[in-house]
């Protein structure tokens, strides 16, 4: 009966905004526009939903989001109905609600021809990074899904799966390695403390944690590398909070009715802090020099505009295919070459706390030649890190030796 009444409550606010944008969504489920359109699978509790015809429902949904002007609008009402229905997920759109309700995408299983050229791939690269008298150190970043059975019942989770038959082959091959998820599990720390709620990526403060422990580790790794605990002190940071700010990239897909929306708090170091930050290969060169949030911090990504706007890339702007950043302050003089994926975004500032450079590749980005010929052309390198959560395992990230496009 409830689903009944959302229903029709649903249908009501179609025709109304559907008269104000030339009836367009009328049409479309009397079935004279878009046809065509393709099917999404609606899921609820029970795989039904009851009170009206399945195809009408996909043909609205597909409607609302893929062929009105005001499409965000239409996302949101959308968004809206499907929580009223107790949909948990779209095979479609690839979104869904864990049992937590936190928003992820689902992983591919990866074949094992796939994960044992990867892996191989990896341990290629240590051995040639040890070759040229550098240090190596592979760091696996965690999944938003950290445990099997939190996604909805019939969508399996690879993602964990394919990265821990990657890390069998390293340590077959005793490759410098760290794994974050185990420390996470060690630590009881849960995913709905650290991920946001409708993106997959970690928060600030997760990420700060994060370069502390790898701190830690190279300390292990590299006999000249000088830790500091004192920047994984959380009173040495000034929290600038801000409620209700960001709609991730998987929130997006269903709206904010649906998932609401996260708050985003950055953490900006309170002690003395000098960096030149520079992205040679962008577009336009871009150079920032200054305090930790002025080299950092892009603030147009703070602006209100959930839709538009990626917040999260308010940590370095993105991705990028090469960035520099020399920290003008800190006594560790080490040079790290990080090879990325977006969850750098956030991890890459605060571990350039730690050291006198850092440079990254993003090997999806970065064309101008393979990471062999990075390494050799650059000689004041001390250590290579690979980190790179679940959703990076594909060729493109992990061919070392030639640029793939």
């Amino acid at each position: 009966m409830r689903n009944r009444v959302i229903a029709v409550i649903f249908l009501c606010f179609l025709l109304f905004f559907g008269i104000r944008t030339g009836m367009n969504v009328w049409d479309s489920f009397n079935g004279t526009e878009n046809s065509h359109q393709p099917q999404t699978e609606a899921l609820g509790s029970s795989g039904q939903i009851t009170g009206f015809n399945k195809e009408s429902l996909e043909e609205i949904s597909n409607t609302i989001t893929l062929n009105l002007a005001n499409r965000n609008q239409w996302i949101n009402l959308n968004g809206l109905f499907q929580k009223g229905v107790g949909k948990t997920g779209d095979l479609e759109k690839d979104w869904y609600r864990l049992n937590n309700g936190m928003l992820m995408y689902s992983f591919r299983k990866s074949s094992p021809g796939e994960l044992n050229t990867y892996a191989n791939n990896v341990v290629k690269l240590s051995r040639y990074v040890e070759k040229q008298g550098k240090n190596f150190l592979y760091v696996e970043l965690p999944c938003k899904a950290q445990k099997e059975g939190e996604y909805p019942a019939g969508v399996p989770e690879y993602g964990n799966q394919n990265a821990d038959e990657i890390l069998k082959v390293l340590d077959r091959k005793s490759v410098q390695r760290m794994d974050v998820r185990d420390i996470m599990e060690k630590e009881h720390i849960k995913s709905t403390e650290c991920f946001f709620r409708t993106d997959q990526h970690w928060k600030p403060a997760t990420a700060l944690w994060a370069a502390g422990e790898i701190s830690k580790k190279l300390s292990q790794v590299d006999s000249k590398w000088k830790d500091h605990p004192e920047y994984r002190n959380l009173n040495n940071y000034q929290k600038e909070h801000y409620s209700n700010l960001f709609l991730g990239a998987i929130g997006k897909k269903i709206g904010s009715t649906y998932a609401g929306m996260d708050d985003f708090d950055m953490l900006i170091p309170k002690f003395d802090n000098q960096f030149r930050y520079r992205m040679p290969k962008a577009e336009k060169s871009v150079e920032r020099t200054g305090n930790f949030k002025t080299a950092f911090i892009v603030p147009e990504n703070l602006e209100k505009d959930p839709f538009r706007v990626n917040t999260y890339a308010t940590y370095s702007g993105g991705d990028h295919p090469e960035e520099r950043v020399t920290n003008e302050k800190v006594k560790n003089d080490r040079h790290i070459l990080l090879i990325r994926d977006s969850f750098s975004c956030a991890l890459m500032p605060y571990l350039s706390l730690y050291t006198k450079n850092v440079t990254t590749l993003d090997l999806r980005h970065y064309k101008t030649e393979s990471l062999y010929d990075y390494i050799r052309n650059h000689p004041e390198i001390d250590t290579v890190m690979v980190a790179y959560n679940p959703s990076a395992i594909t060729e493109i990230q992990y061919t070392f030796d030639k640029v793939v496009k």
